[in-house]
C-alpha cells in the first residue's frame, strides 16, 4: 500500500474501530469507577487503618484485572479491521488458556524491554546532560543556551523514541496475530512456531538525501527551540537562589490545635513567616478564628458557628479534641490573634463565605486597618467576589484566590497570588503564566518532605504547611546544594 491509501483504508474502518474502542473503554472506565468509588470512601474514612491495605489490595487487583483484559482483547482490532468481523463476534473471540498464559508472560516482556531500553536512553543522555551542564555552570553567557538545546535535544529524543517503540510494539503485535492465525490452520497450542524468515513485497530504500532532510528538520527544530527557550530557561536559572516563604497553616497545626492561640505561638515559636487563619462571623457578628462552620470536629458539640452568639463560643473547649495538655483552649477572635501575633509573623487571613456572613469582608478590612497590621497580612478566599469587596474597601491590601481546580482564565482575576492545590493545580506552564503575570504562587498544603521538594524545585513562592519547622528544615537542605545539584535539579523538573 501507499501511504495514501493506507490512510483512506484506514478511514474507511474508522466507524467501526471507533466502536471496538468504545466498548473496551467502557470496561475499562467501569473497572476504574469502582476503584476511584473505594478510594473515597477511604478519604472519608482516612483515620481507619483497615481501609488502607485494602485499597492497596484493590489497586493492585484493578490493575491486574485491566491486564488480562487488555491481553483477552489483544486481537479484536486485527478481527474487525483485518477480517470485516462484526465487533460482537471480535470481542466474543476466546484464546485457549495455553496460547492467553503465553501471551500474558510474551507482552508483559516485551513492556518490560522497551521500559528498560528507555530507562537506559534516558539515563545515558541524563548523564551526558550533567556533564555539559558541569562545564558550563560558571559560564553565565553560554549557561542558558546549553540549557536549553539540552531541553530541546531531550525532546526530540523522546519523540523518535515514541516512534520507534510504537511502531516496534505494532509490528509485535502484528506479528502475533499471524501466528495466532497459523496456529489455527495448523492446529497447533503454542503461538511461536518454528523461526522463518520474513519477506516483503518491496523494501523501501532510504537514501542518503532522505537522511540529510531528516537531520537537517531535526536541527532546524533544535534551533527553533532553544531560540524560545532561552528566556524562559534564564528565568529559571535566575530563580536558583530564590527565597521561598513558610507559612504556618492553621498556626503551627502539626503540634497545637489548629486556630487557636497556643497553634499561633507555635508558629512564631517555628519561625514561620506567615501564619494561616480563616475568619467566621458569630450570630452576634463578632470575627472570630476557625476553619470549620460546625463545632463538632474541634469541640465536640453539633452546633454551627453562625447560630452561636461569642459568648457561647467561648463555653466550648477546642483543645482536648486534639490533646488533654490543650483542654481549654478557645475558639479566638481576630482581635486576640493580632495581640499575639503584631510585629511577631505576618498573617494569611483567609475569609470563610459560608453563606451566613453578614458583614464579615468589611469588618474583617476594619480591624486590619484599625490594628494597624495592613502591612503584615494578605487576605485570601476561595470568593472572588469577596476578594473583590476587599479591594474596593482597601486597594492597598494584598488578595490571592484559592484555587483548588483550574476552570477558566486565571490571568484574568485581579489579584496578586494564587494560593492553589497543588497535585490538581500546578504545573509548569500554570507556575510560569502566573509568574509572567507578576503573581505569586501559593501551595498548600502538602506534608510529605518529597512532595514538598519537587514544588520548591517547580518554583512556588511560598509554602503553607502544618509543620513549618520541616518545611525550613528542607529549604536549608536545598539551599546549602551546590550549584551544579540546583542547576541539575532545575534541568530535570524543566524537562519533566
Amino acid at each position: 500500500m501507499t501511504a495514501v491509501s493506507a490512510l483512506r483504508q484506514s478511514a474507511k474502518q474508522l466507524p467501526v474501530e471507533l466502536a471496538a474502542v468504545v466498548r473496551k473503554a467502557l470496561y475499562y472506565v467501569a473497572v476504574l469507577a469502582i476503584f476511584l468509588a473505594l478510594a473515597a470512601i477511604n478519604l472519608v474514612f482516612r483515620d481507619s487503618g483497615f481501609f488502607i491495605p485494602l485499597l492497596i489490595i484493590l489497586a493492585v487487583l484493578c490493575i491486574l484485572s485491566l491486564y488480562l483484559r487488555y491481553i483477552r482483547w489483544i486481537f479484536v482490532d486485527y478481527f474487525v479491521v483485518l477480517e470485516g468481523k462484526k465487533v460482537s463476534d471480535a470481542f466474543a473471540y476466546k484464546l485457549n488458556r495455553k496460547l492467553f498464559l503465553e501471551l500474558v508472560v510474551t507482552v508483559l516482556a516485551w513492556f518490560f524491554l522497551i521500559g528498560l531500553c528507555s530507562a537506559v536512553i534516558i539515563l545515558v543522555f541524563s548523564a551526558l546532560s550533567w556533564l555539559s551542564l558541569y562545564v558550563f555552570v560558571d559560564n553565565p553567557v553560554l549557561l542558558a543556551p546549553v540549557f536549553s538545546v539540552l531541553v530541546a535535544l531531550f525532546s526530540l529524543i523522546l519523540i523518535i523514541l515514541s516512534l520507534v517503540l510504537n511502531s516496534l510494539t505494532s509490528n509485535l503485535f502484528t506479528e502475533l496475530y499471524y501466528q495466532n492465525k497459523a496456529r489455527e490452520r495448523t492446529g497447533s497450542d503454542i503461538i511461536v512456531p518454528e523461526p522463518k524468515e520474513l519477506c516483503f513485497p518491496s523494501t523501501p530504500e532510504v537514501r542518503k538525501k532522505q537522511i540529510h532532510a531528516a537531520l537537517g528538520i531535526c536541527l532546524v527544530g533544535i534551533a527553533i527551540a532553544t531560540f524560545f527557550l532561552i528566556p524562559v530557561v534564564q528565568d529559571d536559572i535566575d530563580s536558583i537562589d530564590k527565597t521561598v516563604y513558610v507559612t504556618a497553616h492553621r498556626g503551627s497545626s502539626a503540634r497545637a490545635p489548629q486556630n487557636t492561640i497556643s497553634a499561633f505561638e507555635a508558629a512564631i515559636e517555628d519561625k514561620a513567616d506567615y501564619a494561616e487563619l480563616d475568619v467566621q462571623e458569630t450570630k452576634d457578628g463578632v470575627v472570630v478564628v476557625i476553619h470549620d462552620s460546625n463545632l463538632r470536629h474541634v469541640g465536640g458539640v453539633d452546633a454551627n458557628i453562625w447560630d452561636l452568639n461569642y459568648s457561647e463560643l467561648q463555653e466550648i473547649d477546642v483543645g482536648s479534641s486534639f490533646s488533654p495538655e490543650f483542654a481549654g483552649e478557645k475558639v479566638p477572635t481576630l482581635d486576640e490573634v493580632i495581640d499575639v501575633t503584631k510585629g511577631k509573623i505576618k498573617l494569611n487571613i483567609e475569609l470563610k463565605m459560608s453563606g451566613h456572613k453578614k458583614n464579615l469582608v468589611e469588618k474583617t478590612v476594619r480591624i486590619v486597618e484599625e490594628r494597624g497590621i495592613k502591612d503584615e497580612c494578605v487576605l485570601s478566599s476561595f470568593d472572588y467576589n469577596a476578594l473583590q469587596e476587599v479591594r474596593a474597601l482597601n486597594p492597598d491590601l494584598p488578595i490571592g484566590m484559592i484555587i483548588a481546580y483550574v476552570i477558566g482564565d486565571y490571568a484574568e482575576l485581579d489579584v496578586e497570588f494564587y494560593s492553589v492545590e497543588p497535585n490538581l493545580v500546578l504545573t509548569k506552564k500554570f507556575m510560569r503564566d502566573a509568574h509572567d503575570d507578576n503573581k505569586e504562587v501559593h501551595i498548600w498544603t502538602l506534608n510529605p518532605k518529597a512532595d514538598v521538594s519537587g514544588y520548591v524545585d517547580l518554583g512556588v513562592d511560598t509554602i503553607i504547611n502544618d509543620d513549618p519547622v520541616m518545611i525550613r528544615e528542607l529549604l536549608h537542605e536545598k539551599q546549602n546544594r551546590s550549584k551544579i545539584e540546583k542547576l541539575t535539579t532545575k534541568f530535570f523538573t524543566f524537562v519533566e
